[in-house]
């Protein structure tokens, strides 16, 4: 299930640390939620009664809190209310080893989403990996280099009876009870530039959490989760692309991108779209993939590396077959908010409901496409040369694809090489996405630097990898040096 917050606007209380208390409502508000912070004793509980959800942050403890943190907890166990607890500085005094430790006991929480430190320390709260000197070891709240093993989350998840978030470099997410381990986005180096980053992520899994509780989804609390990670690291990684294009890198430029494109969830796909979603536009092929490997496992795969629009491209398939592939990758992609763009067939856009269609010159014109989809789905179109991309815009295309950049390796009947000066006449005079395809690899996009491209279209160098995860983030690196610069 997908959650638009923007329609169930879920209400949260948020227990937080006062260093991090505007972004961390600022962040619920971006995603749909509302959210209120009373943390008097004397109406604490009062108020989480009324509320979907509860998240309890420990970064500014004290006695007092505590005491608040347990009625609040309490109270939400007795009605079913789902709580995110939020371990900030786990393990750097006794005070607040002993505090979780209490909480642990006392409290049962749905999630418990900390940083790689922070989760190897609650594992040595409780007694997962030994008393350990988990001091000695603390670097402080933003720490996102401790490893902590794949069995000491789905251990410490089993003890506590919570779903486990680490985040660093990735972010890991295990749940005992169902014995699953998954891997999402790692969002942007970025996000450690600035304090209460992890905090966000924590107030909007307590955000999603509530969601699924208004809408009576208590058995669906785990995704509910993945939901919240993904749309937070996702935002997070095309706020980072936001402040690159733009050359905005001060570390305020991009906490404020980050909640600004965490505001636009909002909006439907086709008013989000931007160069952003087109930067690394990956195109399937599942005759080039590997041995053993699904199509939705590559598409996954691609996503995780970087992919920031997914198209499915199926030629030989029978429209219900083609439906049916759709429907199975396009639930892939919403889990990553992450849009999926079907090739040439507006019948199977509309009944699957993907975030749109590419049409190719000799497939429907984009008019009649609009005439069958309506306002609110994403139309690409293909164009060779300046004349055939402004009859695309006026049109209604919102993006377009250009090319062959240098041939195509996939596309028999591509058409000739598209030259540099033509790429670069269709940008000056085109106002929407411009996307290079044909014939991309990390060893020749460096020619496409400076023409006002907004992205690039790849197959071969994606899927056809032996390793999809690592050849995308590559892709997406080396886009980032030569495109952006």
């Amino acid at each position: 299930m997908t959650y638009d917050l923007w329609d169930i606007r879920p209400q949260i209380h948020i227990l937080t640390n006062y260093i991090t208390v505007n972004d961390v409502v600022n962040a619920c508000l971006s995603v749909g939620a509302t959210a209120i912070g009373g943390d008097a004793l004397c109406e604490c509980a009062q108020i989480t009664e009324n509320c979907d959800s509860l998240v309890i942050n420990t970064g500014t403890p004290s006695p007092e809190r505590l005491k608040v943190f347990l009625s609040s907890g309490k109270r939400a166990n007795e009605l079913g209310i789902p709580i995110v607890l939020d371990p900030v500085g786990a393990g750097a005094t006794d005070f607040r080893r002993d505090m979780l430790k209490e909480l642990l006991k006392e409290v049962h929480f749905t999630c418990i989403r900390g940083n790689t430190a922070e989760i190897k320390a609650l594992c040595s709260i409780s007694g997962i990996c030994g008393e350990q000197n988990d001091r000695d070891h603390f670097s402080g709240v933003e720490d996102t280099k401790t490893h902590v093993y794949t069995k000491e989350i789905l251990a410490l998840s089993k003890a506590s009876g919570a779903v486990i978030v680490a985040s660093g470099s990735k972010v890991s997410v295990g749940d005992a009870a169902s014995n699953l381990l998954l891997e999402l986005p790692g969002g942007s180096s970025m996000q450690k530039l600035f304090t209460g980053a992890g905090c966000m992520m924590s107030a909007i899994i307590g955000a999603y959490l509530g969601a699924a509780k208004k809408e009576g989804e208590t058995g669906d609390f785990v995704n509910a989760i993945r939901a919240a990670v993904s749309v937070y690291q996702i935002n997070a990684a095309r706020a980072e692309l936001f402040c690159q294009k733009e050359k905005r890198l001060g570390t305020m430029h991009y906490k404020n991108a980050l909640i600004d494109q965490l505001s636009l969830t909002r909006l439907n796909r086709r008013e989000r779209l931007s160069g952003l979603d087109t930067f690394l536009y990956a195109i399937t092929n599942r005759d080039i993939l590997k041995e053993g490997i699904s199509l939705t496992d590559s598409v996954e795969q691609a996503i995780l590396g970087g992919a920031t629009m997914i198209q499915l491209r199926e030629k030989n398939m029978t429209t219900t077959e083609y439906i049916k592939t759709a429907i199975a990758v396009n639930k892939v992609c919403e889990s990553f908010d992450i849009p999926l763009i079907i090739n040439d067939n507006v019948e199977v856009c509309r009944v699957v409901g993907a975030a749109g269609v590419h049409l190719g010159l000799e497939d429907e014109s984009v008019e009649k496409a609009r005439a069958i989809l309506g306002e609110d789905f994403i139309i690409g179109a293909t164009a060779h040369n300046l004349k055939e991309a402004q009859k695309a815009l006026l049109q209604g295309a919102d993006y377009l694809g250009v090319g062959a950049a240098f041939g195509s390796d996939t596309k028999k009947d591509a058409k000739p090489i598209t030259s540099l000066e033509t790429y670069k006449e269709i940008t000056s005079n085109i106002p929407i996405p411009v996307v290079a395809i044909g014939g991309i690899t990390g060893e020749n996009l460096g020619q496409l630097a400076g023409l006002g491209l907004s992205g690039i279209a790849v197959i071969s160098s994606i899927f056809g990898a032996l390793d999809i995860k690592e050849n995308t983030k590559s892709l997406k690196q080396k886009a980032k040096e030569e495109i952006l610069k």
